[in-house]
C-alpha cells in the first residue's frame, strides 16, 4: 500500500515539475519574443498617474483616474497580426485612491481637462423647448434640473428631452427638496428617461440637501458659476477648466445663450453633461 501511495505521488510531483517547467519555458520564450521586448521597452511611457480628488472641507472636485499598459492582453493582441502595433496596446484603468464623495458638494469638474457643463434650472417651461432647440442647433448636450411639478404636468416634453441626448435630474418639488417628494420625482424621471437620477442641486450649502441627497446614493452639485442675471458677461468673467455653469430658462438666457456657447467653444472649451465633466474615467481619454 504505502509502495503504490509513493508511485502516485511520484507520479504526481512528476506532473507538477513538468507543469512549471513547461509554464517557465513559455514565459522565458515570451520574455524574448521581440513583441514583448517592445511593449516593455515603450510601455513606462503609456503610463498616466492617476489624480485625487481636491477636497476643500465640505466641497470636492472629482479626481481622475489614470491608465497603465496591459502587457499581457497587448501581446496577444500584437502576436495576431506577429508585430507591434502601438493602436493595439490595451490599457488599465488606475483609480485615485478618492474621487467623487456622496457627503460633499461637487463644485466643478477635474481643472486638469478643457471641459465645462451647462446646467439650466426648470421651474417651468417658458422658452425650455427653444432653448434645447439652440442646443441641438449648437450640437451641445447639457444637464436640465427640472422640478418634480413641471416634470408631472409635462411628461412628453421631459420624454422629448431625454430623447434628444439630455441629461435630466431632480429640482425638487415646487422650489425645495423633500422627503416625501424626494423619491416619487426620481421615479418619475427614472420611468420617463429609462436612467437613473445621480444629482441634486444647490446654490447655497443647505446640510438638509446634502444629507437627503447622500441618503439616496446622489451627488449634490453646486455650481460654480451663475449666469442668470447677465450670461454672457458672467461666463467671460469667471469660466475655467471644469466650471458647473447654472443657467435659467428666463428670455435672457434664451437670447444670449447662442453668445455664450459660441464663446466657449472659442477659448477651447468643449461642452459636456455633468456626467461626463464629473464622473470620467479616465484622464487619457479627454
Amino acid at each position: 500500500m504505502l509502495k503504490k501511495y509513493v508511485s502516485y505521488l511520484g507520479v504526481f510531483v512528476l506532473v507538477c515539475f513538468s507543469f512549471f517547467y513547461t509554464e517557465k519555458a513559455a514565459d522565458i520564450v515570451k520574455r524574448n519574443d521581440p513583441i514583448m521586448q517592445m511593449i516593455m521597452e515603450n510601455k513606462d511611457q503609456y503610463k498616466i498617474d492617476p489624480i485625487e480628488a481636491m477636497i476643500f472641507d465640505d466641497e470636492i472636485i472629482p479626481g481622475l483616474s489614470g491608465r497603465e499598459v496591459n502587457v499581457g492582453k497587448s501581446f496577444s493582441n500584437m502576436k495576431k497580426i506577429n508585430r507591434y502595433q502601438e493602436s493595439l496596446l490595451v490599457f488599465d484603468e488606475i483609480l485615485p485612491d478618492v474621487s467623487l464623495a456622496y457627503d460633499k458638494y461637487v463644485i466643478g469638474g477635474n481643472e486638469q481637462v478643457n471641459q465645462v457643463a451647462l446646467l439650466f434650472k426648470v421651474d417651468d417651461i417658458n422658452n425650455l423647448e427653444a432653448i434645447s432647440q439652440v442646443l441641438l442647433e449648437k450640437n451641445v448636450l447639457a444637464t436640465f434640473f427640472i422640478d418634480g411639478d413641471v416634470i408631472q404636468e409635462n411628461m412628453d416634453m421631459v420624454e422629448s428631452l431625454a430623447g434628444d441626448g439630455y441629461e435630466i435630474e431632480n429640482l425638487g418639488y415646487q422650489g425645495s427638496y423633500t422627503t416625501d417628494r424626494f423619491e416619487w420625482t426620481n421615479n418619475m424621471i427614472e420611468s420617463l428617461t429609462n436612467v437613473k437620477t445621480n444629482y441634486c442641486y444647490t446654490e447655497y450649502k443647505d446640510s438638509n440637501i446634502l444629507d437627503l441627497c447622500s441618503h439616496h446614493k446622489m451627488y449634490t452639485i453646486k455650481p460654480s458659476i451663475y449666469a442668470s442675471n447677465y450670461p454672457l458677461l458672467t461666463v467671460k468673467k469667471n469660466l475655467s477648466n471644469g466650471s458647473l455653469i447654472s443657467l435659467d430658462t428666463s428670455d435672457t438666457t434664451l437670447k444670449e445663450l447662442p453668445s455664450v456657447i459660441s464663446y466657449i467653444h472659442q477659448k477651447g472649451y468643449d461642452l459636456v453633461t455633468v456626467h461626463q465633466l464629473i464622473e470620467q474615467e479616465s484622464i487619457s481619454e479627454k
